[in-house]
């Protein structure tokens, strides 16, 4: 089953703030890519800075407590081992034992003998193997980053196990009542926890600060539990180990002449730099012998497992110190102050306490080194182009520039954390911002413009679906008028079918009619000629009469000479004249007669010339009415064929109007939306 990451983040409480990022020694453990700031497990350490350091609490550490005291409630055998650190946590030791024996733990040792046992184990390796480096292993941080960061000190690395898993060894091969029990260990730091998972010598990190709040939730005060004393074997001044400098002291002891070679130091912002440097430093033969190293600045008094975090290191090295005192001066009072070294004689072994150590430097292989190119391009992406845009301003976390692209080209990072970038990108923000504005501003002003398009096409589209309902109901009349209107137009071709025969009797009739026209001007042609023939007649009497007149009046003259005997012919040649004035009156007036007769029979003439003409024209009237009414029927026929096709067209478009009304109202309703969404649009 796979283990939970030592170092947890409570994604809920993360802002993002890289507090964590900052006081991380390693940087690379962090992912800060993402919108909560992660802990990478297989590359921390588990130095716990991080904890503290976050200000809403979003980091905190996996422990066993829980598991531990559910054990013990199911009956499980469990050895505590205690952690000299316990002595800055609680106010008495003796109590919590009793704590722990009520709570169903079999017994209680105390790691700080366990710490004795590990300066003889690194004693015993300088007169065995003569290292020229030893490099303390009590801290499980400072032996987790050698195996990931700088697997080439594990060479140097003490080869023996920390106090408490001394302790462990020491309780399962000398105290055989406990053999068959597991262990747990109240302890100062959550490191520890990887190193009993890896070796299996302890089965339960049992924290400090967690066993105190649980008992604070349940109300427990230790003033309310018997004093207990440890069982097994009592420390010296390995009591002081969990302070920094406690193991050159207990050195002290045992090898005073060595105190000189030993090299104290602790805390992040150091040790791990200090470590960084140490293979040069003995290469240049100024290397210490012993580097007494601890990843806390407090040491274990203040590891992340005590929750020491703000509690001055004067007033913790106090509690220690005063312990180490009593414990000196209880050795003492042994019988020739030698019960130390005769447990220590009982108790170590050679070969029983060695630790080997895992080179997982691979691990951090996998962390690429860019080259000038690749570092180019992230810096460029985070708008880094000039010898003044590296800030190394720290508020990335990194206070590097180049370590925060270094972490960005590898997915730990994102070019969003980089202040200079922000800042940058804040800058041509702003212009984007202003010119959103103006955007803006314009589309206000569409905005309003739209309404009012809007408005006016709600009134057009409410006047064309009046208008469409309207003309929807004028083509249903249409369609019912048109319907009849094609019975009339088939009634019409049938009627003008039946009439042809008339019009083409019509047309013989007046083909009939030109010809009697033609015989009459022939007649009346004829009388013209005649009746100036009467006419030149009449002319010839005229002259008779004339002729007669002047016979008349020879005769008168001659009947006058006569005399007497001219009487009765002067009397003939009187009557004769008067004939002869009758003859020609009457002459004239034939004459007159005639030629009124002649003129109007002209007048007759040219008015039948005329009728002829009219009867010519009437003819081919006639031709052409009956050729135009041919056609008429023709049209008539098409006429009733296309409108019937209109029928169908209206019976179409009525359908379409039908359609086109349901359409007009859905694109009102859409209209109307569409309103609501520019008035919302308005407001905002």
């Amino acid at each position: 089953m796979a283990m939970p990451d030592l170092i947890t983040v409570d994604k809920d409480k993360c802002n993002g703030c890289h507090s964590c990022i900052s006081v991380c020694p390693l940087k690379s453990c962090i992912d800060g890519s993402g919108e909560k700031v992660l802990v990478v497990d297989r590359l921390c350490i588990g130095c716990g800075r991080c904890i503290p350091a976050c200000k809403q609490g979003a980091r905190s550490y996996s422990d066993d407590t829980e598991r531990f005291f559910a054990d013990l409630e199911a009956g499980e055998d469990i050895v505590v081992i205690t952690a000299p650190a316990a002595a800055v946590v609680f106010d008495d030791l003796k109590r919590l034992n009793g704590y722990l024996k009520q709570a169903g733990a079999k017994a209680v040792f105390d790691v700080s003998f366990g710490a004795e046992l590990t300066v003889k184990s690194y004693l015993n390796h300088v007169k065995k193997n003569k290292p020229p480096l030893i490099i303390a292993q009590p801290c499980a941080a400072i032996v987790r980053y050698c195996e990931i960061y700088r697997p080439e000190l594990l060479k140097w690395l003490a080869p023996a196990q920390s106090p408490m898993l001394h302790t462990a060894i020491m309780v399962k091969k000398f105290f055989p009542k406990y053999k068959n029990c597991k262990i747990a260990a109240v302890s100062p730091c959550a490191a520890k926890k990887r190193e009993f998972d890896e070796t299996g010598l302890v089965q339960y990190n049992v924290t400090m600060l967690r066993l105190k709040e649980r008992m604070a939730a349940a109300r427990q005060h230790l003033s309310g539990y018997p004093s207990v004393e440890f069982e097994g074997p009592r420390a010296e001044r390995a009591v002081l180990f969990s302070s920094p400098g406690g193991l050159r002291d207990t050195i002290a002891r045992e090898a005073p002449a060595t105190v000189p070679l030993v090299r104290k130091i602790e805390g992040p912002a150091t040790v791990y730099k200090y470590l960084d440097e140490l293979p040069e430093m003995l290469k240049e033969n100024v290397a210490p012998f012993i580097v007494d190293c601890l990843s806390c600045e407090a040491g274990c008094n203040g590891g992340p497992g005590t929750g020491n975090y703000d509690e001055p290191i004067d007033r913790l090295e106090a509690r220690i110190s005063k312990r180490g005192k009593q414990q000196v001066e209880r050795n003492k009072k042994s019988f020739l102050g030698g019960a130390l070294k005769r447990a220590l004689k009982k108790y170590w072994k050679d070969g029983i306490y060695v630790r080997t150590y895992k080179n997982l430097g691979k691990r951090a292989e996998q962390l690429k080194k860019p080259t000038a190119e690749e570092l180019k391009a992230v810096f460029t992406a985070m708008k880094k182009t000039r010898p003044e845009d590296m800030r190394n301003c720290s508020a990335c976390g990194y206070g590097n520039c180049r370590l925060m692209a270094e972490m960005i080209f590898n997915g730990l990072n994102k070019k969003e954390n980089c202040f200079h970038y922000l800042m940058e990108q804040l800058s041509e923000d702003e212009k984007v911002r202003s010119e959103a504005i103006d955007v803006a501003n314009r589309l206000v002003f569409q905005v309003e413009k739209s309404k009012e398009t809007l408005v006016s096409m709600q009134e057009k589209v409410s006047n064309y679906i009046r208008q469409t309902m309207e003309q929807g109901d004028v083509i249903d009349r249409s369609s019912s008028g048109m319907s009849g209107l094609i019975d009339q137009i088939q009634t019409v071709c049938v009627l003008a079918g039946q009439k042809r025969h008339v019009i083409d009797m019509m047309g013989k009739l007046s083909e009939q009619a030109k010809k009697d026209m033609q015989a009459l001007l022939s007649a009346f042609g004829g009388v013209e000629k005649t009746t100036r023939e009467i006419a030149g007649i009449a002319d010839v009497i005229d002259d008779v009469a004339a002729s007669t007149n002047l016979l008349a009046m020879n005769a008168a003259i001659e009947a006058a000479r006569a005399g007497e005997s001219g009487k009765g012919f002067a009397v003939v040649a009187g009557e004769i004249r008067s004939l002869a004035g009758t003859t020609s009156d009457n002459a004239n007036s034939i004459s007159l007669n005639i030629k009124n007769i002649v003129k109007q029979i002209g007048f007759s003439l040219e008015l039948l010339n005329k009728a002829d003409e009219v009867m010519s024209r009437m003819i081919d009237g006639a031709g052409n009415v009956e050729e135009s009414f041919s056609e008429i029927i023709q049209s008539h026929s098409m006429m009733a064929d296309s409108t019937q096709e209109l029928t169908r067209d209206m019976q179409s478009m009525n359908k379409t109007s039908e359609s086109l009304r349901g359409t007009s109202e859905d694109i009102l309703q859409t209209l109307e939306s569409i309103g609501r969404l520019i008035a919302l649009l308005d407001d905002a």
